[in-house]
């Protein structure tokens, strides 16, 4: 059975002008203006011991996550089957963690993604797959949600890309999914005692298919490239945001309301500027012609709460490249300008700077103690480049 959402409540979006609001909104948005119109930034590298071990850093982070606490980032090797526990107080890797793809504690060949819930349990998926494993790679729980969703979505007709466990309800689970027949994004609100759901439509996310291209091979579609959306938990708040436009999505998983909120900045615009083509043929050159101009433009990144500053920062960059095209990797990037936006809480724009500590896309970053952690591969091993916002 569905759960109806006649609950959810539409609010209408909100074009915010962050220096305007500071003109007029009184005092203390006028403190808040002063502390951060000028930023200033400290940036340190810091390595990961690995002792003895090879640290799995091919992929790049790209399946990691970080304890609610801060302490630990857990970095995961699919090939391998392996969860790495690194300590970033201490700055050494702890242990390595072996799964079985098989059995009774197997989580298959491959999976899409993890998080860290606050007990340190491993939430994990992808295609048919949804489980809950404890630190020694012990199955604690298979929430099967293909079958709660059979009917609503066979196994590949919607891809999830995140799960967040609500505070203080253990049987809620919260989805952010891609559906592929239209490219739309759902936020689907599941209830694993009851085994029923609610689906709430993102319906403004459709406007980034504007900046994505089709990737086409011998005429059959092959991928997509330009677009992309993030998610983000902060309590019982799921936000969403997306690389082509200023905006996030505000979902109140507590009052079943939903909203979206512009961000306008002043350096950044509201939207990206290219327009490319629909369509293009990966057996041409086009495609990396369209991939260029893709990447000049405006690239709104993933937002981060930082929780002793109460506050939520945003990197953004464009890249810059060369002339020169490589054959089957098209043009390298030669750097980038990043810039780094702070809301408040209830994402009031604070400020927007150029980082120029920062001089190519940021790779897989997340905050601790206020500080905005950025992974690095330096001579194949794992470091951190630390950017700290500086007050006046």
């Amino acid at each position: 059975m569905i759960r109806q959402n006649s609950s959810l409540k539409q609010v209408i979006p909100v074009a915010l002008l962050a220096f305007s609001i500071w003109a007029c909104s009184g005092k203390e948005s006028q403190e808040q203006a002063g502390k951060y119109s000028e930023l200033k930034f400290a940036l340190d590298t810091v390595m990961i011991d690995p002792g003895e071990e090879i640290l799995h850093i091919q992929d790049n982070l790209w399946v990691s996550d970080i304890s609610k606490d801060s302490k630990y980032l857990f970095n995961y090797n699919r090939k391998d089957a392996v969860m790495e526990k690194i300590d970033l107080d201490k700055l050494i890797l702890v242990e390595k963690i072996k799964f079985e793809k098989e059995g009774p504690d197997g989580l298959g060949n491959f999976i899409s993604k993890f998080t860290v819930d606050a007990e340190e349990h491993f939430t994990v998926w992808s295609y048919g797959l949804s489980k809950v494993f404890d630190q020694n790679a012990k199955l604690v729980k298979d929430m099967k949600i293909e079958k709660i969703l059979e009917g609503t979505f066979s196994t590949y007709d919607a891809q999830p890309l995140d799960f967040f466990k609500i505070p203080g309800d253990s049987n809620r689970l919260i989805g952010f999914y891609i559906k592929w027949d239209d490219k739309s994004y759902l936020i689907v609100d599941i209830d694993l005692k009851e085994e029923n759901f609610s689906i709430i439509g993102l319906p403004e996310l459709k406007r980034i298919q504007d900046f994505s291209t089709d990737l086409l091979y011998d005429g059959q579609w092959a991928g997509a490239m330009g677009t992309g959306a993030f998610s983000l938990a902060n309590g019982k708040k799921i936000l969403v945001s997306n690389n082509s436009f200023n905006e996030v999505y505000i979902y109140d998983s507590a009052e079943d309301s939903l909203y979206l909120k512009e961000l306008e900045g002043q350096l950044l615009g509201i939207k990206k500027s290219y327009i490319p083509p629909k369509q293009v043929e990966v057996s041409s050159s086009q495609h990396w012609e369209v991939d260029k101009k893709q990447r000049e433009d405006i690239y709104f990144g993933r937002i981060l709460w930082d929780a002793k500053n109460q506050r939520y920062l945003r990197l953004s960059f464009k890249e810059k490249f060369g002339e020169e095209i490589f054959e089957n990797r098209g043009y390298l990037a030669i750097g980038a300008e990043v810039f780094l936006s702070v809301f408040d809480k209830d994402f009031n724009l604070l400020a927007e700077s150029a980082v120029p500590q920062l001089n190519k896309k940021p790779g897989r970053h997340f905050v601790k103690n206020g500080q905005i952690w950025i992974f690095e591969n330096i001579d194949d091993e794992m470091a951190f480049l630390r950017l700290q916002i500086l007050d006046r």
